[in-house]
């Protein structure tokens, strides 16, 4: 007797893989978009910086001073929720991966399982036609003697 195809299950598993593959290729996608944006900002705060000391070294007034030392807070309180962002992304990414390697392993154990039932079933009807062949020859044995 035919054993149960593994086709759909494989199917299903290979559907599984793909689905962890495209999650994790949109979570680096967004992490490299993090992490772009925090390179952004960090340049942002630098250059901030570079004109805080140009204004202090030529001079300036007391609001600019404080329109700077505010625009500063800001962007460093940005750059904080970023870092965060970015750190948060990249353990989703981490998961992902996992996962994708799990799917992986399941879809390899799957198509493993199936060439063994393959290889069994073949095994099987080798038999079945050795034994066939056997009865063949003993029908026609027993013909050419009686």
């Amino acid at each position: 007797m035919k054993p149960f195809t593994m086709h759909a299950v494989l199917k299903y598993r290979r559907q599984l893989e793909d689905l962890a593959q495209q999650d994790l290729y949109h979570a680096l996608e967004l992490e490299a978009q993090l992490q772009k944006m925090l390179q952004q900002t960090e340049k942002e705060l630098t250059d901030l910086y570079a004109d805080l000391q140009r204004d202090w070294e030529e001079g300036t007034t007391v609001d600019r001073l404080r329109l700077f030392e505010s625009r500063i807070d800001l962007v460093r309180r940005e750059l904080e929720s970023r870092r965060v962002k970015l750190m948060e992304q990249q353990d989703q990414v981490t998961k992902k991966r996992q996962l994708l390697v799990k799917r992986s392993k399941e879809r390899k154990i799957i198509e493993k399982l199936q060439e063994q039932q393959n290889a069994a079933y073949a095994r099987f009807l080798e038999k079945k036609e050795l034994t066939m062949l056997d009865e063949v020859a003993v029908l026609a044995h027993e013909r050419k003697q009686g």
